[in-house]
């Protein structure tokens, strides 16, 4: 009993400082613009090659959203743009199942509501569903490169 005490102390510790660190870089995206800020590294696959990678113009975009200008997130990484609304939602899953497996819930719904979420995850981050991620990120790494659409 004593072991998972500490545990959960350490996990709690560990959210505090991811907190306070996601905080931090949000500040810090909300108010320099890594266009013109040197505290921002350039992307070496695009120094190297002239190409851009799917990753390309993130940091832009990040800043551009934290900003309030969905069109310039767009058309600095539209791929950033959409996965976030799919990032968030297993964000948000897991930390729900996390919060729940700490509350005095009864287990009866906690079951229920565990097995949702397992439900939910299993459809949308596994399997098939990692392959139909890469095959997007591929198509739009090779579309922004070789045609005018992006």
């Amino acid at each position: 009993m004593r072991a998972d005490k500490g545990r959960y102390r350490l996990t709690a510790g560990m959210f505090i400082v991811l907190a306070v660190l996601l905080l931090a870089a949000v500040l810090l995206y909300t108010e320099t613009d890594p266009e013109s800020s040197v505290l921002f590294p350039k992307c070496p696959f695009h120094l190297l090659t002239g190409l851009e990678c799917p990753g390309c113009g993130s940091q832009r975009a990040i800043h551009s959203l934290l900003n309030g200008d969905i069109g310039a997130a767009a058309h600095y990484n539209l791929l950033l743009v959409l996965a976030i609304p799919y990032l968030g939602l297993l964000a948000s899953l897991e930390v729900t199942r996390h919060i729940l497996l700490h509350l005095n819930v009864p287990e009866k719904i906690k079951n229920k509501v565990s097995h949702g979420i397992s439900r939910t995850v299993a459809i949308l981050y596994h399997g098939r569903a990692a392959w139909i991620v890469l095959a997007v990120v591929l198509l739009f790494w090779l579309l922004r490169n070789f045609t005018a659409a992006f």
